[in-house]
């Protein structure tokens, strides 16, 4: 890296094309409480991590990467279980204005994301995030023929819990 202006102007680049990124993992690994202290935590480890970037992989695959093993790191540090339902309240914030499906359909997403290990968590959030089989790969370390096995089991279970099928 040329110098610290430029690391300065890519890690602004890199976190303004990822804050939604950075959000969702934050909104899937904390209570609404700690999501800003998540949020600075994967920013700061983005940070530290900057000049160990090596572009091998999309920017966007290595802010997964990063902010999935920070949010696990923060989890199993803090070692608290989210209550899906009351940080699905918290997010919706009573708001009148809201279909009431919609307030549904956040408590039956939050529930199902803290019923999976890290792993099935991390792979079905990228693939919620729209993610291609192969980014899902090279973020979690699986191959993509596993990815896609368990993208199916967990679209399987998603269907049986809560669609009764």
């Amino acid at each position: 890296m040329a110098g610290p202006d430029a690391k300065q102007r890519l890690f602004e680049e890199v976190v303004a094309a990822n804050q939604r990124r950075i959000l969702a993992i934050a909104r899937s690994y904390a209570p609404p409480n700690e999501r800003q202290d998540l949020c600075q935590e994967i920013m700061l480890q983005m940070w530290k991590g900057l000049d160990g970037f090596q572009g091998r992989s999309a920017p966007s695959t290595w802010v997964y990467r990063v902010a999935l093993n920070t949010a696990i790191t923060f989890r199993r540090r803090n070692g608290r279980r989210i209550d899906p339902s009351a940080s699905a309240l918290d997010e919706c914030g009573h708001d009148p204005v809201a279909p009431s499906n919609v307030a549904t359909e956040i408590v039956i997403l939050e529930d199902f994301l803290q019923s999976l290990g890290k792993i099935d968590r991390a792979v079905f959030l990228l693939y919620l995030e729209d993610l291609s089989y192969r980014d899902i790969s090279d973020v979690t370390g699986l191959t993509e023929s596993h990815v896609g096995v368990r993208i199916n089991r967990l679209k399987k279970a998603f269907i049986q819990r809560y669609c009764g099928g």
